[in-house]
């Protein structure tokens, strides 16, 4: 295993993860798809990789979608179960082809400038596995294979005829109401691109409604929206269902390259009325366009640039899937299972978890690799959480919380930070020359940790029990059996003794 690649994020088994593509939760199961090019040459494609109800332990499954018939590259989507209480599901994905005389090598999609359309096409499709349990059985040897039980269905048809439209990506499908709707991007130009509307009733026929309509107190980013995503919320303390737009836009000066948030309110025909305007959904150095798993408790993936070493065969991952929940408008991310997953699944992931009295005064958790050295801080002052890699810092401000909480989790190269409850979330890549090897935790002015709790991958545990080289663990093992073999010795004198004192020792 490479040392600094995730053992608990989703990674691409070879190449570079270019995007979450869909997931869906179902039958105890947590199926994810992403995009990935195995090789630079190769187009890119959807890879599968599913978990238990601990979306942590991941296995590898054989690749669903891939290029055909003069197709470049296989663009990310979304997935749905099509038919309530069943086990099929429909995976909604764009391909690309050259043109206006391109070649392929032109247009594949690591060689168009990011944000550029290039001279390509763009066609959205559709294609059904019956029993998304299938896909998990019988998985090839060859990583080139794609799963017989996916049976492509073609293009959709698209109906623009009441607002025309270039080309369609990033399709986002869900039920809604009477029918199904799609919120997806309509490309214009070279560089530009609008969020707009789609209705259908049998998901293969669809007709542009329009543009999605944003009021001004929807308070949404300047520039153009990336990925727009659509789920169905019920707010914990009203019990009134909402609809939540996920969309991401440029990040401003201070902010990483794109930022991701959300708007809470319901989608009437093309129209979205706010109740919470537009919000950051993660307030760390690298994550960027989130996809939604669809299931009974809806969860968030996102991409997090997490670069290997120079060398290396894989780049990028998924950030860890995280339970959302809506508390009056506010979005709250929960990665429930994480210390069990670091303690049974993992070599050098660790996490932090404590109670705080933060202020005034501040509690930083510092990151410290084997050679001794601090290359990562967090730091909670009661108002703000900051992530520090090497002086470059990223800060959110808190909401009002009965609960000052923190969690820190580190996985390799990727750094998750949930504060509050999970009301407030930063996620950041690391680079270290070195592997993580514990947190040291301090405290200034009136700032307490009330109680604290650490989780351990086992290489770790080993490391801390000073069992971390094979010679300390082959003298643990003598040194058991030596004291095994003198705990049946002592039996036996105690079976000899009750024997001669006339008893029996059972």
């Amino acid at each position: 295993m490479n040392r600094y690649r995730p053992e608990l994020h989703v990674t691409a088994e070879l190449g570079v993860l270019e995007a979450p593509a869909g997931a869906l939760a179902l039958d105890g199961l947590v199926h994810v798809f992403h995009q990935f090019r195995p090789k630079p040459t190769q187009g890119a494609r959807w890879a599968h990789q599913v978990a238990s109800r601990i979306p942590f332990d991941w296995d590898i499954c054989d690749d669903v979608i891939a290029p055909e018939d003069g197709e470049v590259d296989v663009l990310a989507g979304s997935t749905v179960v099509p038919e309530p209480g069943g086990d099929a599901a429909e995976f909604f994905f764009v391909t690309t082809a050259p043109a206006d005389g391109a070649t392929a090598a032109d247009v594949a999609g690591n060689r168009v400038p990011h944000s550029h359309r290039g001279r390509r096409t763009f066609t959205l499709q559709r294609a059904r596995v019956e029993s998304l349990s299938s896909l998990c059985e019988n998985v090839s040897d060859d990583a080139t294979q794609v799963d017989e039980h996916v049976r492509r269905l073609g293009p959709i048809d698209v109906d623009d005829s009441a607002y025309p439209v270039e080309a369609l990506v990033t399709p986002s499908v869900i039920h809604h109401e009477d029918g199904w709707r799609m919120v997806a991007l309509s490309l214009r130009g070279d560089t530009d691109a609008e969020a707009v509307i789609l209705g259908s009733s049998d998901r293969q026929h669809w007709t542009v409604l329009g543009p999605l309509e944003l009021p001004e107190e929807a308070g949404v980013r300047p520039g153009r929206p990336y990925a727009p995503r659509i789920v169905k919320l019920d707010d914990a303390a009203t019990g009134v269902r909402h609809d939540v737009l996920l969309i991401t836009y440029p990040g401003v000066e201070g902010e990483s390259e794109e930022v991701a948030g959300y708007l809470v309110g319901h989608l009437r025909g093309t129209g979205f009325e706010v109740t919470t305007p537009y919000t950051v959904i993660d307030h760390g150095h690298d994550f960027t366009r989130p996809r939604l798993v669809q299931g009974p408790e809806p969860m968030i993936i996102g991409l997090v640039g997490a670069h290997p070493a120079t060398g290396s065969v894989w780049a990028n991952c998924l950030s860890s899937p995280r339970y959302l929940s809506l508390v009056n408008g506010h979005i709250f991310q929960d990665i429930a299972g994480v210390p069990k997953a670091v303690t049974s699944f993992s070599d050098r992931a660790a996490v932090w978890t404590g109670q705080l009295e933060a202020g005034p005064g501040v509690v930083t958790v510092s990151l410290v690799d084997a050679e001794g050295s601090v290359y990562a801080e967090v730091r909670h002052d009661g108002d703000h959480v900051t992530v520090s890699r090497g002086g470059d810092e990223r800060t959110v401000t808190l909401i009002d919380s009965d609960s000052d909480t923190l969690t820190v989790f580190v996985d390799g190269p990727v750094l998750e930070v949930f504060a509050d409850g999970g009301a407030a979330t930063l996620t950041s890549a690391l680079q270290t020359g070195s592997p993580f090897d514990h947190f040291d935790v301090t405290v200034t002015g009136d700032a307490t940790v009330t109680s604290s709790l650490v989780s351990l991958g086992q290489k770790l545990q080993r490391q801390t029990a000073g069992l971390d080289s094979p010679e300390e663990q082959e003298r643990l093992i003598r040194e058991s059996a030596l004291a095994y073999g003198d705990l049946e010795a002592m039996s036996d004198r105690d079976d000899a003794d009750a024997v001669a004192a006339g008893t029996d020792s059972d």
